[in-house]
């Protein structure tokens, strides 16, 4: 179950596309340049397949499918900034996901995360994403849904993320 954030602050199903869409845009953190970091909508132009173990998350009380070789943004806002972490670093640690909505949100939230089941072998769609952007999930299916960050190759993306790009 692979969701986008649209333009239109709606939660998109990728496991539901049809042959043809129209002009479709989903939203990134592009941290591709780490100076000038935003929140930006790129067109859905190829959605990537391929096969990978999957690990379902917590993220408070939503459950959420990632490959697991993907890492997401934690945070914790009582200790310091928000950090790119592997997916398989998670478990029985305390860490917190960052969650925001970047159209609606003020400010964002830390949810609990942990690992409840992991998959040998799943079907995945992702769009297909540039160095350095990273993918907002929506948590729900609901309009105006909260996000966590998740990004496949963490190559331009600094381990530790400035809070000033963020919210």
């Amino acid at each position: 179950m692979t969701k986008i954030l649209t333009v239109e602050n709606e939660t998109y199903d990728l496991d539901f596309v049809p042959e043809e869409i129209e002009d479709i845009r989903y939203c990134v953190l592009d941290y591709s340049n780490p100076k000038e970091a935003d929140y930006i909508f790129v067109p859905l132009v190829f959605l990537e397949s391929f096969n990978s173990p999957a690990a379902v998350l917590q993220v408070g009380n939503t459950h959420v499918k990632i490959p697991l070789d993907w890492s997401l943004i934690v945070c914790d806002p009582m200790v310091g900034d928000p950090e790119v972490l592997p997916v398989t670093s998670l478990n029985d640690r305390g860490f917190k996901a960052f969650v925001f909505n970047p159209i609606t949100g003020f400010l964002p939230s830390f949810s609990p995360i942990e690992i409840v089941n992991i998959y040998q072998e799943v079907k995945w769609y992702f769009p297909k994403l540039k160095f350095g952007h990273i993918l907002a999930v929506p948590l729900s299916s609901k309009k105006d849904s909260p996000c966590a960050y998740f990004v496949k190759d963490t190559n331009k993306i600094p381990d530790v993320l400035s809070t000033e790009d963020l919210w």
